[in-house]
């Protein structure tokens, strides 16, 4: 992939989603190889992924590379939005990530049912975050075969 990785991160609590972009921006080598945009709810994450409403201009809100999604999430949940996301045909194979305070194996196991590439525990500790941040781009411009969008 010769252009940054972009990455749609879905997260109602703000205070994470500020961590998360402090992660990314205190780590150059994680910083010029991702392209980070930020919704606040699932209902967002839908609406940006499948360019509508507000985020249809694709210019502004490009398609995203891979999804991060936060299972627990007032508006619509991680799980929902990963469905409605999967019912559009040019998203099934969009890469997926599920992400929760919670370890439920149940939860993990009806996420990877419904599509989601894989699951990962919400990291709260900030070097934690990185670490992970850090080798989830790696991982997904070094193995993932990402689906080709403009």
């Amino acid at each position: 992939m010769n252009r940054q990785l972009r990455i749609l991160l879905a997260d109602d609590d703000e205070s994470f989603t500020l961590l998360v972009k402090r992660a990314v921006h205190d780590q150059p080598e994680v910083a010029s190889q991702c392209e980070l945009h930020c919704v606040r709810d699932g209902t967002e994450a839908v609406d940006y992924v499948l360019g509508r409403g507000r985020f249809e201009n694709r210019e502004q809100y490009p398609s995203p590379d891979l999804v991060l999604l936060d299972q627990r999430m007032r508006e619509m949940d991680g799980s929902e939005a990963l469905l409605e996301i999967r019912k559009s045909k040019s998203n099934r194979t969009l890469p997926i990530c599920i992400y929760s305070t919670s370890s439920q194996q149940k939860l993990h196991e009806l996420c990877y049912s419904n599509g989601a590439a894989f699951c990962i525990a919400k990291p709260l500790d900030y070097e934690i975050l990185g670490k992970k941040l850090r080798l989830i781009v790696e991982f997904a411009r070094s193995v993932l075969e990402l689906p080709r969008k403009n």
